[in-house]
């Protein structure tokens, strides 16, 4: 399903722990790695050829170090080749995402840093909304001693224990379908959840408010039935009231889960005009892992 990935990196610990973590994919088929090196342009002084030799010697650190990044990788028997550009960074990632054809690009970023996140958590971001390939987000729990960054995972599999929340809009639906397909990689149990906006359903009477949950429940079994057919060994459906992405992350921690998968953009009654969308506001504060996929019709 994602045989060609592209995997940009800062060489920071975040990118180096995302990289540990690439052999594992092999099961969700990945056949080959591009690893993407960005120089960035406020990174290179201006004018002169000084400042041109300056450019050179950065080419040449950053290709010696997605040479020893491309030689671990091949070690583990996975198939890599390497790229450098020079540019802004999330509109070149998702250019080279289009120009190389990718099933998925996958990056880092660290968990529930919406101050933090200043270096390749807020480019991860940015590439999750404009990119056109779905786009895995690793989170990790970041320890600093002495000066030192560790990163370390929360779920050793990444695809074992999934989360997907659904509006059931056609954006989640292509969400849906890749969760479809996860079992090869090793997914042993999937949540569906939906949950009731309850800032649009408060002014609704009660026997609507029943009426509804019967309907979307029907539906969320429905979709656990397909996934049963696919072979995913356990399904659990899970109905909810509440502010949608509140809901999702306190589910995630509560149901300690590998990954959230979920569409870019969705129905909504509320607009959330403070906090910014569902879709938002999970890939920047969720403390796990977050695919997230975009459908032909949520560009």
């Amino acid at each position: 399903m994602f045989r060609r990935v592209l995997f940009p990196t800062d060489f920071s610990a975040y990118a180096t722990a995302v990289m540990d973590c690439l052999p594992e994919w092999k099961a969700a088929g990945m056949q080959e790695v591009l690893l993407l090196g960005v120089i960035r342009p406020a990174e290179i002084p201006l004018g002169g050829s000084l400042d041109r030799d300056v450019l050179e010697e950065m080419r040449w650190g950053a290709r010696q170090r997605l040479h020893l990044a491309r030689q671990a990788l091949e070690g583990q028997g996975l198939v890599v080749r390497t790229r450098l550009e020079v540019g802004p960074p999330a509109p070149t990632i998702v250019r080279v995402a289009e120009e190389e054809g990718v099933d998925l690009i996958a990056m880092g970023a660290q968990g529930k840093s919406l101050v933090q996140e200043l270096l390749l958590g807020s480019v991860a971001h940015e590439v999750a909304r404009r990119a056109p390939v779905p786009v895995l987000i690793e989170k990790f729990d970041v320890v600093r001693q002495l000066g030192h960054v560790e990163c370390r995972r929360r779920c050793a599999r990444t695809f074992q224990r999934i989360l997907h929340p659904t509006d059931f809009s056609e954006c989640a639906d292509a969400a849906f379908n890749v969760v479809k397909r996860l079992r090869a990689a090793g997914t042993e149990e999937v949540i569906l959840l939906h949950v009731q906006d309850e800032r649009a359903m408060r002014h609704r009477p009660p026997e609507q408010l029943a009426e509804f949950d019967r309907i979307d429940t029907e539906r969320l079994e429905e979709m656990k039935r397909a996934l049963v057919l696919y072979g995913i060994p356990q399904v659990r459906v899970m109905l909810r009231h509440g502010i949608p992405f509140v809901e999702t992350l306190r589910v995630a921690e509560e149901e300690d889960v590998c990954l959230i998968v979920l569409g870019t953009k969705g129905r909504s009654a509320v607009a959330e005009m403070l906090t910014g969308s569902t879709f938002e506001n999970v890939i920047r504060q969720s403390r796990r892992p977050v695919l997230v996929v975009r459908g032909t019709q949520c560009r």
